[in-house]
């Protein structure tokens, strides 16, 4: 009669499910690092103040969260978040505390010291590291 060795089979079982259990662990991890959300990204950072070439306001980055600050009176203008796409790509979100109004801009950087901005609306606007 001829018997079966149930221990082994159920060991290869067991490696073949933790061999799964790692390949998925890796494939969720690396789906939730796409669409780069690191805020430092880009040559040195994007932490710090930046100010429009028409002056008028300072726009603060830190630590992904990206506020304007109105030049004469020194009251929050916007507020929202930054997202540093690669090294030479910034995605800027703001709410305006005027009017109320959501808005966006994709910026190029192309030098650590300049964005390059376009709002969803088409309007385009510089900014610089101060």
């Amino acid at each position: 009669m001829k018997t079966h060795n149930n221990a082994g089979t159920a060991t290869r079982s067991g490696r073949l499910a933790m061999v799964m259990l790692v390949a998925t662990t890796f494939l969720v991890v690396g789906c939730k690092t796409e669409g780069k959300i690191n805020p430092t990204a880009g040559g040195g950072g994007l932490a710090g103040d930046w100010r429009p070439d028409g002056g008028g306001y300072t726009a603060q980055l830190q630590n992904g969260v990206f506020t304007t600050i109105a030049g004469d009176t020194g009251n929050v203008i916007s507020q929202g978040n930054y997202i540093a796409i690669s090294e030479t790509q910034v995605n800027l979100q703001w709410t305006s505390n005027i009017t109320g109004a959501p808005n966006s801009a994709q910026c190029a950087r192309p030098d650590p010291n300049t964005l390059n901005c376009t709002d969803a609306g088409g309007k385009t606007f510089v900014l610089r590291r101060a």
